[in-house]
This record gives structure tokens, sequence and C-alpha cells, in this order.
């Protein structure tokens, strides 16, 4: 499954539209979340200036910012109070931050969890 989620994120968002000669941004992040309910959600974020199709681009900048553009290391929204039901949420990340390549996967047992680790980067 997992190779069927990485795979299918990989196939439409990362077709460019636009001149040949704009450079592309050192940022260039598709970003999306799976749950069995709900499927595949996905959207495209820039950054340096924060852009594209995530509804809260700039926060979810200065969040990967914050960690150094390592996924592993985002700070999350702090302590909330998460229920303990278990309805998995698989995360993906595939592009390029500052012109280094991104390729990140990890799965939380609920959305609520997901936010409290991830912030907003997840959120959209």
């Amino acid at each position: 499954m997992a190779s069927l989620f990485a795979s299918g994120l990989l196939a439409a968002p990362l077709i460019s539209t636009g001149t040949a000669s704009a450079a592309p941004p050192e940022t260039d992040l598709v970003l999306a979340v799976y749950q069995e309910q709900t499927g595949v959600e996905s959207t495209r974020l820039t950054c340096d200036p924060a852009a594209g199709e995530h509804v809260r681009a700039q926060a979810a900048c200065g969040e990967i910012e914050a960690a150094g553009g390592d996924f592993t290391q985002l700070t999350g929204t702090g302590p909330q109070v998460c229920t303990f039901d278990y309805n998995p949420v698989r995360v993906a990340a595939f592009g390029s931050w500052r012109g280094e390549p991104v390729q990140y996967v990890e799965e939380f047992p609920n959305r609520c969890v997901m936010e409290q680790e991830t912030g907003t980067v997840f959120s959209f």
C-alpha cells in the first residue's frame, strides 16, 4: 500500500505549468494525507515566498523552516487532548526543500495525533 500511495502522489501533481525560462522554486513540495474513509487529499506548497494551493502556506513554510527542512523535527501544535481512536492517517511529502530532495512518509494513529506532531503542514 505504501508504494501505491507514494507512486500515486508523484504522478499528476508534479507536472508543472509555465514557461521553460522560469526558474523553479527552490522549495516545491507535494503534500498528501491518506485516510481510508476520505482517500488521498493532496496539495502543493512552495516557499520563499509561501504559495501553492496549501490553505495555510505561510504557517506551513514557517514550521518547515523551524525544523530546518527535516519533517521528522516538526514541532506540531503541542499538547492537546486526543482520543485513543485508531483511525490511521498516512502522510507524505515529496519534492525539494531549498534545493534538497525531500521524501517523507509517516503514519499516525489518528488525525488529532497527526496535527499534534506535524502542526499545519499536513492540515489542508
